[in-house]
């Protein structure tokens, strides 16, 4: 077996219902961006390789997906040839598990018809589903969250490293406008909350008033899903900028206060159509319409950061609207698709 696979990283824009109240949890919406990513290649060898800066991260997730599948580890060697960078607010951990999964189950000859079953083999999208779905098609994505309350599917608000459910049923999804541009700022002075600061979070903010909820529901259905269904930047960022300030993803921002505000009044400023910060972080996002554009506002948001002596890595991306790519010397395709898993 000789494969290449490359996967999308997504921005997440916050959790819907933070409350429960109505028997539901969760929901999330997002986008799949083309940078930074993961490329992964995959060959066969005569016992199971990492070629990775961090090789015993790839082997304890290969590990795990073995065991779930009862297999031993497999014999070909990965080399890591792009990363994205952890605990950044990129779904990180998703998307790499992911492409794994696929590639060891493409090694013993294991058919998964759906995105659904490969999420469950590595037990992601309990809480969000947007980076499982960037994986599968890429493009904008809405979720509508899990069951609550006793005998429902959840019974506790937690984050997905920490939650057994399943994959959330997905309301909609739809390509975003390819000449829509995404400026990405990832400060390095701290990462994102994750592991047991996550889960401590998540117990501590529920639930979230039901008023504020309410308000997010109105801005997903009336200015988020409006403005990428008619290709309205211009709403689309009012709503990525009303989020930030309720609900959960207030919660996660001050977190990062005073910083992270400040990267986002400054985006603003500088011409962004909308800013957020994109799940934990400490990654912020701008969203614009043009390269020059965004130009503009990654030097600026770089250059606050540079006065204040903090180092940085910034990204200026399209979106992805494909999904992960499958390539070997003989084909090259978009899986979970139908039947392109088979």
């Amino acid at each position: 077996m000789r494969m290449k696979i490359t996967t999308p990283s997504r921005l997440h824009f916050g959790l819907i219902d933070f409350n429960g109240a109505l028997g539901r949890i969760d929901g999330g919406a997002g986008v799949a961006i083309n940078s930074p990513r993961n490329v992964l290649s995959v060959r066969d060898s005569d016992s199971f390789k990492v070629n990775s800066p961090e090789p015993e991260l790839i082997e304890g997730i290969a590990k795990k997906i073995c065991n779930n599948l009862g297999k031993p580890l497999p014999n070909f060697e990965v080399t890591v040839e792009e990363e994205i960078h952890k605990h950044a607010g990129f779904g990180s951990k998703t998307q790499i598990s992911l492409a794994l999964a696929y590639a060891i189950c493409q090694q013993y000859g294991i058919t998964y018809t759906s995105i659904e079953e490969l999420a469950r083999l590595v037990s992601r999208g309990g809480t969000s589903g947007i980076g499982v779905r960037a994986f599968d098609r890429g493009g904008f994505i809405l979720d509508c969250g899990h069951s609550y309350g006793p005998g429902k599917e959840k019974t506790s608000c937690l984050p997905s490293s920490a939650s057994n459910a399943k994959l959330a049923p997905l309301v909609m999804r739809c390509d975003v406008p390819e000449h829509w541009r995404f400026v990405l700022v990832t400060p390095l002075y701290d990462e994102g909350s994750h592991g047991k600061s996550e889960v401590d979070i998540f117990k501590s903010s529920f639930p979230i008033r039901a008023a504020q909820v309410d308000r997010i529901c109105r801005i997903v259905l009336m200015q988020m899903v409006p403005g990428i269904l008619e290709q309205d930047i211009e709403t689309f960022g009012k709503a990525i900028n009303g989020i930030q300030s309720i609900g959960f993803k207030n919660i996660e921002v001050k977190i990062k206060s005073p910083l992270v505000p400040n990267m986002l009044t400054i985006m603003d400023n500088a011409g962004s159509y909308g800013s957020g910060m994109s799940s934990f972080g400490p990654t912020v996002f701008g969203l614009t319409d043009s390269d020059r554009k965004a130009e503009e506002i990654q030097k600026t948001v770089c250059d606050y950061l540079s006065d204040l002596d903090i180092e940085c890595q910034s990204w200026i991306t399209e979106p992805n609207n494909s999904g992960v790519l499958i390539s070997s010397s003989e084909k090259q395709k978009n899986v979970i698709k139908g039947t392109a898993l088979s």
